[in-house]
């Protein structure tokens, strides 16, 4: 397949894809998963060197460093368990 990548609204010349997952490939789901662990590790990192300041939610002032969509976060989750 070809695609593109719209920068600034306008398309990119089309790339070749040879390799690699596609969407609709079954192990998509734990490919995100392993990239969000990664994330959520590197950005646990930054909040304690102090790199990135976390902001409080609710009344209990629960510290929020990074957001995710539940939806992909909670089929992996649903699928460990």
């Amino acid at each position: 397949g070809n695609m593109s990548v719209l920068v600034n609204g306008s398309p990119t010349e089309e790339i070749n894809i040879r390799r690699g997952l596609k969407q609709g490939n079954p192990l998509a789901p734990f490919l995100f998963l392993i990239v969000a662990e990664g994330l959520g590790a590197l950005m646990r990192m930054a909040v304690e060197r102090g790199r990135f300041k976390p902001f409080k939610v609710g009344s209990g002032g629960m510290l929020v460093s990074i957001l995710q969509y539940a939806d992909d976060t909670l089929y992996g989750l649903s699928k460990r368990c």
